[in-house]
């Protein structure tokens, strides 16, 4: 399935997380340019996993072809997570770029993927205590299996203490 909403073709396919062995060069020169080091990540063990694959259909990772090798041009935090956390034959949903690469576009997007999703969701201490009362009450009514093992596993990766999460 192709589109031209975006101003570059893509399709959606699924791929091997091995397969994707490296950020875009150009990326990478950012990334040093900018000294952004990497995020702290949650333990894989905190997650519920087919929920963070399910997300990835909704929000795949960005996939440019060149040559015969594949490199991780957006959503890159979400190819990082995926590289530590999955076996390499593991396969995610991704989007594969067609045509040149537009580096001005997917500097701009790297950037901007790399702050404004802290930014904007960036929750405080009180409303990651409600947001764990919510995924209780929401994976129960959908009959999920709650996206974290445990309040302690949710408490970890929301990055708040103990004492802060009585309320939920």
């Amino acid at each position: 399935m192709a589109s031209n909403i975006l101003p570059f073709r893509f399709e959606n396919t699924i791929l091997p997380i091995g397969d994707i062995p490296e950020l875009h060069d150009n990326l990478q020169s950012i990334r040093k340019k900018y000294r952004l080091h990497p995020l702290a990540q949650p333990s894989p063990s905190d997650i519920h996993l087919p929920h963070f694959i399910d997300m990835l259909r909704v929000f795949p990772i960005y996939v440019h072809r060149y040559r015969k090798n594949y490199r991780c041009v957006g959503n890159v935090r979400a190819w990082e997570l995926c590289r530590a956390w999955l076996s390499p034959d593991q396969k995610v949903p991704v989007s594969l770029i067609h045509g040149r690469f537009k580096s001005e576009y997917w500097s701009r997007n790297y950037l901007l993927e790399t702050y404004y999703p802290n930014v904007v969701y960036g929750l405080p201490a009180e409303d990651s205590i409600s947001l764990h009362s919510i995924l209780r009450e929401w994976s129960s009514d959908l009959e999920l299996p709650p996206p974290f093992p445990s309040k302690a596993a949710y408490r970890r990766t929301m990055r708040f203490g103990k004492g802060r999460a009585t309320h939920g």
